[in-house]
């Protein structure tokens, strides 16, 4: 028997994200399966895909993927997103 990995999605939203068989069945409607794209719980489903939760206000959905409206320096440390300016801070 094999495993998939299964979304509870309830009014659109995930549940729970469980392994089950392929011989585990579940009511029409009660899972999407996530072997493509992962999924967590607190994440929406709109029908084709999942959706992580906003991490801040500022930033914009495209492709399922959330986006800061600045990118994050390439310099290779280590930065946190300051919200309030709207800018990315070294971490210390």
């Amino acid at each position: 028997m094999s495993e998939r990995t299964a979304a509870v999605v309830v009014g659109g939203f995930v549940e729970n994200v469980i392994a089950i068989t392929a011989d585990h069945i579940l009511a029409d409607g009660e899972i999407e399966y996530t072997e493509a794209a992962p999924a967590g719980i607190g994440w929406t489903y709109d029908g084709t895909g999942f959706i992580p939760p906003q991490p801040f206000p500022s930033w914009v959905l495209n492709d399922y993927v959330w986006h800061p409206p600045t990118p994050m320096p390439i310099h290779g440390n280590a930065y946190w997103w300051d919200e309030d300016t709207l800018t990315w801070q070294p971490a210390d």
